[in-house]
C-alpha cells in the first residue's frame, strides 16, 4: 500500500503529465515507471540476490555516486518541467486542448519515466527493504517469489493507470495559465527532492537500516498477534464460566 500511494518524484510527474499531455501519453510515462520497477526487482531476485545490499549501500563509494546521479536527474526533470510552457486550442469535440512548444513522443515519455524512477535511490531502498523482508519472513519458493512480485507489479501499474485517468479528468478545468503555474509548482517539488538527495550525501548510512525496518515490522506483527491471542483467551474464559446451581441462587436471594 505504501508503494501504491507513495508521494515521490514519479508521483508528481505522473500527475503533471496526465493533466499536461492527457491520459494516453500519461500511460506511456507510467509504463516507463513500471518497467524500471520490473528491472529493479529482477536484479534483486537474480544478480543481486547473493549480496548483502544493506551493507553494500553503507560504502560511500557506492552510496554517494548513486545519490549524486539521482539528484542530477531529478534536477534536470525539475528544470524541464518548470520551463514547460503550454497554450490552449479548441479541439474537434469542443474541449480545450493543451499544445506544448515542443511535441513529446510517447517513447520519450516512457524513457523519461524509466530514468526518473530507476535513478531514484529511494526506490532502490524501498525495493531492497521489501524484497529482503519477504525473503526472510516467508518461506517462498523461487516460483512463488516471481509470482508474488509479478502480481504486485500489476497492482502498482493498475493503480498508476487509475491515477492517470483521475488526473486527466481535471484537464478540462485547467486553463493555460493554471497549467503553467502547475508546471512551475511541480518543478519546485522536484527541486526539493533533488536537494533532499544532496543532503543525504552528508548523512552516514547505517548498515543495519533494512534490518531495523524488518525488526520494526516483525515487532508490530507480533504485537497484533499477541493482542488477538489475548482477546481470544478472554472470550474462552467467558465461555467456560460454570453457572451457579439454581438452588444456590435461590438460597442467596432468600
Amino acid at each position: 500500500m505504501s508503494l501504491i500511494f507513495s508521494f515521490g518524484p514519479a508521483f508528481f510527474s505522473l500527475i503533471q503529465h496526465s493533466i499536461h499531455h492527457g491520459f494516453r501519453k500519461a500511460i506511456s510515462f507510467s509504463l516507463g515507471i513500471s518497467l524500471s520497477d520490473i528491472v529493479i526487482v529482477l536484479l534483486m531476485l537474480t544478480v543481486l540476490s547473493n549480496y548483502n545490499l544493506d551493507d553494500l549501500f553503507s560504502h560511500d563509494w557506492v552510496r554517494i555516486p548513486i545519490l549524486i546521479v539521482g539528484a542530477i536527474t531529478t534536477a534536470v526533470f525539475a528544470v524541464l518541467t518548470y520551463r514547460s510552457r503550454v497554450k490552449t486550442n479548441v479541439s474537434t469535440d469542443g474541449h480545450l486542448k493543451f499544445i506544448t512548444e515542443h511535441a513529446t513522443r510517447r517513447w520519450k515519455l516512457t524513457l523519461s519515466g524509466f530514468l526518473l524512477n530507476i535513478l531514484n535511490p529511494l526506490i532502490w531502498l524501498y525495493w531492497i527493504t521489501l524484497v529482503t523482508f519477504f525473503s526472510a519472513s516467508f518461506e517462498l519458493s523461487v516460483a512463488d517469489r516471481y509470482l508474488f512480485f509479478s502480481g504486485l507489479m500489476l497492482a502498482v501499474f493498475g493503480t498508476d493507470v487509475l491515477k492517470c485517468r483521475l488526473a486527466a479528468m481535471l484537464q478540462h478545468w485547467f486553463t493555460a495559465r493554471i497549467m503553467n503555474v502547475f508546471n512551475k509548482v511541480t518543478g519546485y517539488i522536484l527541486v526539493a527532492f533533488s536537494v533532499y538527495l544532496v543532503v543525504s550525501i552528508f548523512i552516514p548510512w547505517k548498515s543495519d537500516s533494512v534490518q531495523r525496518v524488518m525488526e520494526n515490522v516483525n515487532s508490530a506483527v507480533r504485537h497484533e498477534s499477541s493482542q488477538a491471542g489475548q482477546a481470544a483467551d478472554t472470550c474462552v474464559v467467558f465461555d467456560t464460566v460454570t453457572p451457579a446451581p439454581a438452588d444456590t441462587v435461590t438460597d442467596t436471594l432468600l
